[in-house]
């Protein structure tokens, strides 16, 4: 009898697994566990720009047991308990991997999340540490835009959100955010909340400059998911002056009453289309634009980048919105779009604390390319 009621358990287990909806799985719910000889700084996001908790002194002490969720690029994610009964999640280099032992588990060394851009309701707090005390590190304003990477059990949700110091990530309660489902992992409509504002000085992200590799030539390849988002930018220094347009061809609007020119120097590259590039440059005033050169003015150092392989969706804008070249600092206005204007809409970005739209108008008798609000544009 005892082993018949055993037999049922396992059965009604193994069934519960199957009809749970295969887009309730979390990337976090699974993780190794591992020792490291050594002590490391802990980021709440793979970079060194993220914010780093305790006043800035956050670290994680060799020889204790830690939970290993996975690598990202060059570094390793992370979970690690506290003398005094507390926990926290977080990043440290991936340097850290010739350093591990007593590893139990098998270990993701491509820990991959995909970004969905939702809305923060009252009370929205973030902590990084969902395991124990669930400590909050951090208020996310009413109506602020966040990046939800995954989900967290069934209940919350792993998201990035700019602070004032900087980008962090870390764990919400997904009730709090407008636009995504944690019981699904996947979106839900819905109009964006009123913000509440916010004063603080803008956050501008570094990323790693190539290191040249003179002669070895280019790659270039279309990435294996068709993402709503535009790719990850890499960091390289561009040599002589190259016009940029803010689209793939000469007919596109040139900005600066065009004139616009990218004189050299370090800049964030994109992608390619066609015989063009899309970068994103600091100007001589301080400002930020993003926009296309030529593709011959890369050099050629054995980079692998991307094609712009974009949606190409007709939408609407709903709302009276700003299209911009400069999402990065100063948001300056390039051309007013009223409501029930139809765009071309390309991919998303995130820069300042929120999702943008990267969109195609023609307006003024010139097409013309760049951002407004996500949430300005019709799902």
């Amino acid at each position: 009898m005892k082993r018949a009621m055993l037999c049922i358990m396992a059965a009604v287990i193994l069934l519960a697994g199957l009809i749970v909806p295969a887009g309730a799985e979390s990337v976090l719910d699974n993780y190794a566990t591992c020792r490291f000889r050594k002590n490391y700084a802990v980021y709440s996001g793979p970079g060194m720009n993220y914010v780093r908790a305790n006043n800035g002194k956050a670290s994680m002490g060799g020889g204790g047991v830690c939970r290993l969720y996975g690598v990202e690029g060059q570094w390793v994610l992370i979970g690690y308990g506290f003398t005094n009964g507390g926990y926290r999640i977080g990043y440290i280099s991936a340097d850290a991997m010739d350093n591990i032992y007593d590893v139990k588990g098998n270990i993701n060394y491509y820990l991959t999340f995909h970004p969905y851009t939702a809305y923060a309701d009252d009370s929205c707090l973030v902590t990084d540490d969902p395991v124990i005390n669930n400590k909050t590190v951090y208020t996310i304003p009413r109506g602020t835009a966040v990046t939800v990477l995954c989900s967290y059990g069934s209940t919350s949700a792993y998201v990035e959100v700019r602070t004032p110091d900087g980008p962090m990530r870390g764990f919400v309660l997904s009730k709090h955010l407008l636009g995504w489902s944690a019981a699904t992992a996947t979106p839900r409509p819905t109009r964006r909340p009123t913000p509440t504002p916010t004063y603080y000085y803008p956050y501008y992200p570094t990323y790693p400059t190539a290191t040249p590799a003179s002669g070895i030539p280019n790659t270039y390849y279309h990435p294996s998911s068709r993402s709503e988002w535009l790719p990850a930018a890499q960091s390289l220094r561009l040599q002589g002056s190259w016009p940029v347009y803010s689209g793939p061809g000469t007919y596109y609007f040139r900005a600066n009453n065009n004139k616009a020119t990218m004189g050299g120097g370090v800049c964030r590259v994109y992608g390619i289309e066609g015989s063009w590039v899309l970068i994103g440059y600091e100007l001589s005033n301080g400002n930020y634009r993003i926009g296309y050169i030529s593709v011959s003015a890369l050099p050629q150092m054995g980079l692998s980048i991307p094609y712009l392989d974009f949606q190409g969706a007709t939408r609407r804008v709903v709302y009276s919105v700003d299209l911009i070249d400069d999402p990065v600092r100063t948001l300056a206005p390039v051309v007013s779009l009223s409501a029930g204007t139809y765009v071309v809409f390309l991919g998303y970005l995130w820069e300042n604390g929120q999702s943008w739209a990267y969109v195609e108008v023609l307006t003024g008798g010139s097409f013309m390319r760049g951002f407004v609000p996500s949430w300005c544009l019709q799902q």
